[in-house]
């Protein structure tokens, strides 16, 4: 081998001493080169492979898919509801469902629970942030309907459940001692008038009615108006009872402390 390539060194040394030598070299080197792409060209290609045909199914039918959104299945050309690309034949490497297998014991340590296929609706738990209220339509509220001065609240905390009726404030007004002094002067005048009316075309009565009215307007009730004809002494305070059964959850005002028409006093909450 070491003779040959000894033998072939010196036939280059020599051709290259030539005047013609270098296009001689040329000649051999393109020879070569040409002799080297028509061997790959000309070797025995491998067969295309047949994997990639459709895949069809029972009825024979070839399935259609897209290739970027492969759960896309249609028995029949298309485009892609999704991105709107034409569809492509699926092929039988990639036909099918992908499942996954596991071994019981592999099941058991990955703590995996099945259960079957059913319709029903979904149990879902939500944490929500949010602010409890009093329902509007269950509250009752104590204000003042006339002008004049706490003397006494009966409730002197939020928390306490009261009934309907229950006394809750005693209250001192000017104005509430003027409306049953007027209405006593009214019965004293009716007493033993008849019922002709006076010149102004309005009769006794009709002032008694009138001046029990103007009281039952600064919230004494019906039977707290009677009570007071019945004694027949006016008095400067009045007694305000529960309008609704339930609990106190507002205090507003404090015992002794002055209050204009309006103003409100407790708010009762039936919870």
């Amino acid at each position: 081998m070491s003779r040959i390539l000894n033998y072939l060194g010196s036939f280059g040394r020599y051709v290259a001493s030539r005047p013609w030598g270098g296009r001689l070299l040329i000649f051999v080197a393109g020879f070569v080169v040409a002799w080297i792409v028509w061997s790959f060209r000309s070797a025995p290609q491998p067969e295309e492979s047949v994997d990639a045909t459709p895949t069809s199914t029972a009825a024979g039918e070839t399935m259609w898919t897209c290739s970027m959104h492969p759960q896309i299945r249609s028995p029949k050309p298309g485009l892609c509801p999704i991105c709107n690309m034409d569809l492509i034949p699926v092929e039988k490497t990639g036909g099918g469902l992908r499942t996954l297998s596991y071994s019981p014991e592999a099941v058991a340590l990955m703590s995996i629970e099945t259960v079957p296929v059913e319709r029903r609706y979904v149990e879902h738990k939500i944490r929500l942030v949010g602010k409890v209220d009093y329902d509007e339509t269950a509250l009752g509220y104590i204000t003042a309907w006339v002008s004049g001065r706490l003397d006494r609240l009966f409730v002197d905390f939020t928390g306490v459940y009261v009934n309907k009726g229950d006394h809750m404030v005693y209250i001192y007004s000017e104005e509430l001692y003027a409306a049953q002094e007027e209405l006593l002067q009214a019965l004293k005048y009716a007493n033993g008038r008849t019922s002709s009316p006076t010149r102004l075309g309005v009769t006794p009565l009709d002032l008694v009615a009138s001046a029990r009215k103007k009281l039952r307007l600064l919230g004494p009730t019906d039977e707290q108006i009677k009570e007071i004809e019945q004694r027949g002494e006016a008095s400067p305070h009045l007694t305000v009872y529960a309008p609704v059964s339930g609990v106190v959850v507002e205090k507003l005002k404090q015992e002794g402390e002055r209050v204009n028409l309006g103003d409100r006093i407790y708010t009762i909450a039936d919870l």
